[in-house]
């Protein structure tokens, strides 16, 4: 009717701030100090509960040499301090497998649609895949890096983790490696995700700290100041030695510790969760037991309230309770018998070649000995008449470097390695005449031990990818799209959709060598019976398993063209396809078709045909 609604923009609530307050503002002091003195008791024990599994993860560190500080060895001086490298070389090459399938170059992003995608469907997941590559690639420019920390470390603690979440600072997404001996579980608890509480345990700078206090993450309270350095593990401690890290007992830099709780609890004082034990996230001051923050950590609209995860938990092995096993559990053992058998093998070669000698002493019938340093003349006494030294002397009766302990050792490092051996070099052998079911039989023994770790990798992988999706869905908006990443056509609506993007690596293959074992395979089976390929996409399969772009040397795929038939019989002479298009008239091209095959000059020319 031509009238006008006018809405008072400036009176709709679209601040979503109050549910993701910080509530130790509002929750009485009381409440506050009931709740620290409770967490506090409880994080101390859940720490006394896995002392001894810091102490494995620190031997391990130990062992594998980096920090010259292996434990073993005999103490006399020049005595070896050579350490068998099987530890840290399953640890390299575990990581250097892993995050070459995990994060490839072209990013760790693909689609995955389930059920029947509409085109629409498809677009908006490529429109994603691209852009959360460009995320974990560009945009996070630490993602990487802190993964192959991660990597690195999980061979030895079994278990490790990934922290991932909203950076209010830089608006964007963040990550961050957690090291299994700062995440603290109950004593009762049997998996991660069903813990009733995960303790992360932080130290921050002063910097960092005031930082988060000026952007309204920690409440403003009065800290006591502690100027000696929070109490670190032992893990930490080792690691100090292979950084070539050394502190002193002044803590200049301000570092306090803060405990980061993910837990439930039951607040009066939320009217949201009306009384009922619901998920936060709980954070206290180390030192001084204050409340710094309580959020919820659930989702607006979620009734059930479900918890969220932000940390994203990566295992090795798993074994009975929470925390996974790794290689010093498996083969500690093994490596302490190795470095031992080495260091033994060395000090006897090393006493062989600078021995102690025994002396008589002119007068003397007791025996006494003397050690003689390399490069030094030592005179010795004798009694009268005696020209010959080795009359009154005689060397040392050292044996000389065992055979049988080379043996063992040469027996205890094959052991070791083949608990986490592969058959990589058995399927490296594999020829292009190699019987497709030799090979298949290969790559099945070379993913015993390692394809089980992977998928585990990759499920961990989409995890995370899942946790970057829900902080796009609830962050992005479009000012952050066309300051950041102009080049790609993205809607911050597309992240309200489906999780329809997974990990690019392949939870059944690990390895290059796997990968060419199976086009091989598939190369084989295509030439026994041509009729049921595709041979254009087995040529395709076989160009990515190279990483060579199809583009470099395919021809490129014939456009469907709506041609006229004469156009269409000079394309069969130069052998490009020709296409039936429902819009043509079929007899029209049919007869002009049948008067070229019948042409003695065209059709009929042998050359032709």
């Amino acid at each position: 009717d031509g009238s006008v609604d006018i809405t008072d923009i400036d009176a709709i609530d679209t601040d979503n701030s109050e549910f993701y307050s910080n509530l130790a503002e509002t929750v009485a002091e009381s409440k506050l100090e009931e709740v620290s003195l409770e967490y506090v008791e409880l994080v101390e024990k859940d720490r006394e509960a896995r002392k001894k599994r810091d102490k494995q993860y620190e031997e391990g560190i130990r062992r594998t040499g980096l920090g010259d500080d292996a434990p073993g060895g005999a103490s006399f001086s020049g005595a070896s301090k050579v350490v068998s490298p099987v530890l840290a070389e399953g640890c390299v090459d575990f990581a250097a497998r892993a995050i070459k399938e995990l994060f490839p170059s072209q990013g760790p992003v693909r689609t995955y649609i389930f059920g029947d995608a509409k085109q629409e469907d498809i677009e908006r997941s490529e429109r994603k895949r691209q852009y959360m590559n460009w995320q974990l690639t560009t945009q996070i420019e630490n993602y990487r890096s802190e993964l192959e920390q991660l990597l690195t470390q999980l061979p030895l603690g079994g278990s490790q983790y990934q922290k991932i979440w909203y950076d209010e600072r830089f608006k964007r997404p963040a990550c961050e490696f957690i090291p299994i001996d700062e995440i603290f579980l109950p004593f009762a608890a049997t998996s991660f995700y069903t813990s009733q509480r995960v303790t992360h345990r932080q130290l921050i700078t002063k910097f960092e700290y005031d930082r988060r206090v000026k952007s309204e993450l920690y409440r403003v309270i009065d800290l006591t100041i502690n100027g000696d350095f929070p109490e670190r593990s032992s893990t930490a401690v080792a690691n100090d030695k292979i950084e070539g890290k050394e502190g002193d007992a002044y803590n200049e830099d301000g570092l306090r510790a803060v405990l980061e709780i993910y837990t439930w609890l039951t607040l009066d004082d939320d009217d949201i969760a009306d009384g009922e034990p619901a998920p936060y996230v709980l954070t206290i001051d180390e030192y001084s037991e204050e409340v710094l923050a309580i959020y919820r950590n659930w989702d607006e609209n979620d009734e059930r309230l479900e918890k969220l995860d932000w940390i994203v938990e990566w295992k090795f092995i798993p074994w009975r309770g929470a925390y996974a096993i790794g290689l010093p559990h498996l083969i500690g053992g093994l490596s302490a018998a190795a470095t031992g058998a080495l260091r033994a093998l060395l000090d006897s070669a090393h006493i062989n070649n600078a021995p102690s000698m025994l002396k008589l002493k002119t007068g003397r019938t007791v025996g006494g000995n003397t050690e003689v340093n390399i490069t030094e003349v030592t005179e010795v006494e004798a009694p009268a008449n005696v020209t010959d030294i080795r009359q009154v002397a005689m060397p040392m009766p050292f044996n000389q470097p065992s055979p049988v302990l080379f043996q063992l050792l040469g027996f205890v490092t094959d052991a070791a390695k083949g608990v986490i051996a592969t058959a990589e070099e058995k399927i490296g052998q594999v020829g292009d005449r190699t019987p497709v079911g030799t090979t298949m039989a290969l790559i099945e023994q070379g993913m015993v031990v390692f394809n089980s770790i992977h998928s585990r990798l990759h499920s961990s992988m989409a995890r995370s990818l899942k946790i970057l999706h829900r902080i796009n869905s609830a962050y992005l908006t479009i000012e952050d799209i066309e300051a950041q990443v102009s080049g790609i056509d993205i809607e911050p609506s597309d992240f309200d959709g489906p999780m329809d993007i997974i990990p690019v690596s392949d939870p059944a293959i690990f390895s290059e060598t796997q990968r060419f074992a199976q086009i091989q395979a598939i190369l084989q089976r295509s030439q026994l019976m041509p009729q049921m390929y595709d041979q254009r996409k087995v040529e395709e399969m076989f160009l990515r398993t190279l990483k060579v772009p199809e583009s470099e040397v395919l021809k490129p795929k014939p456009a469907q063209e709506d041609m006229d038939p004469v156009s269409e019989n000079v394309a069969a002479v130069m052998a490009s396809p020709i296409y039936v298009l429902p819009s043509q008239d079929h007899m029209a091209h049919i007869i002009t078709h049948m008067s070229f095959l019948k042409s003695p000059l065209f059709g009929s020319n042998p050359f032709i045909a």
